[in-house]
């Protein structure tokens, strides 16, 4: 059974040591005396500890992310885009999924910007469909951000899906996150400034949503992972491979991207962590998921969009729907390989037959 590491476990105050047994031979409790101050160790110029901080993302990167987030809202909403939100949140998203291979190739953002409205439409579906291949659980708990793109799209939002693409792009979202460097990748999180943009200030107070800053998330990810003082760290434990980190309300999974940021600084690998996130809005669980393939967390990666508060086993439900959505897509592509491979025949016949 692996441990569980709680993000907050390490803020709460230090417990103060048991107080001692009193000898059995003592018949009364001894009077009280002033013990001798302790003599304070004499601090010189000898080697001291060494123990790694956390370096802060280059300046300016979570401005620019917030950047994004507000231009993307207002060419949404000056378009007259209606009040689902999903829809150009789920078009960044996709958006985050894409990696500049080659640094010295053709300009990505310059190719993708080169399409026509149906071609980006077509280019969004593909990018959804290849990762579902790749992590259908994931891609399943991000459903509200892309199954509208498989009905009938009409002018308005094709107009609509160019203005948003135009604007991330042009702004520069791959310089966030289209680098084949995870690290650099999750230097910050591009959808949760994007879903404070976009909803009201009314909605994000009905539903008690409150997104924690960047580098709030960095502080408290360092806090917790490498100690708060020189006092502390005897008392934190440093993250050890398999363990389980956990955030019962994480929204977009912020605190998680600094956790796993400070775990690759110490020289571990995230994908040898269990993670998972809990959020009641089903837009910030949408957004964790795909942070979660962002952010390269690995295969053991739990996303719910549940109440923490009330179903303790929120978890273990996202777990076990996980699981028959992979055997739904092991079944689907199955039969895939079957078409293909029938296929794949009747063309080589035709092709032996015709000669």
């Amino acid at each position: 059974m692996t441990e569980q590491l709680d993000l907050f476990d390490s803020l709460t105050a230090e417990t103060a040591p048991p107080k001692p047994a009193v000898p059995d031979t003592f018949t009364a409790a001894p009077r009280a005396t002033t013990p001798a101050p302790r003599a304070r160790q004499a601090v010189g110029p000898g080697p001291q500890p060494q123990r790694a901080s956390m370096p802060h993302p280059s300046e300016g990167v979570h401005r620019r992310a917030m950047t994004i987030a507000e231009d993307v809202a207002a060419a949404w909403f000056k378009q007259h885009g209606s009040h689902r939100i999903e829809r150009p949140i789920g078009l960044v998203a996709a958006l985050t999924l894409v990696r500049q291979k080659d640094s010295n190739g053709p300009d990505l953002a310059q190719q993708i910007l080169t399409q026509q409205p149906r071609q980006l439409l077509s280019m969004y579906r593909e990018i959804w469909s290849v990762q579902w291949i790749q992590r259908p659980d994931l891609i399943d708990r991000a459903r509200i951000l892309h199954e509208w793109l498989n009905d009938d799209v009409d002018d308005q939002h094709l107009h609509l899906i160019r203005r948003v693409t135009e604007t991330a792009l042009k702004r520069g979202l791959l310089t966030l996150t289209g680098h084949a460097d995870p690290y650099r990748r999750s230097e910050t999180d591009v959808l949760s400034p994007l879903i404070m943009m976009t909803r009201s200030h009314g909605a994000q107070q009905g539903l008690g949503e409150y997104h924690t800053p960047a580098p709030v998330a960095d502080a408290m990810a360092e806090a917790v992972v490498h100690g708060l003082s020189a006092e502390l760290a005897n008392t934190v434990k440093p993250p050890k491979a398999g363990e389980h980190i956990h955030d019962p309300a994480s929204g977009t999974g912020g605190l998680i991207r600094s956790a796993a940021q400070s775990i690759r600084h110490r020289g571990l690998d995230p994908h040898d962590f269990q993670w998972s996130m809990v959020d009641i809005d089903p837009i910030a669980a949408a957004c964790a998921a795909v942070n979660a393939i962002v952010w390269d967390l690995g295969p053991r990666v739990t996303v719910a969009c549940d109440n923490s508060l009330a179903n303790p086993n929120a978890v273990k439900d996202a777990m076990r729907e996980a699981r028959a959505v992979f055997e739904h897509r092991d079944s689907v592509v199955g039969c895939a390989r079957i078409v293909a491979a029938v296929r794949q025949t009747q063309r080589l016949f035709e092709g032996a037959t015709a000669a």
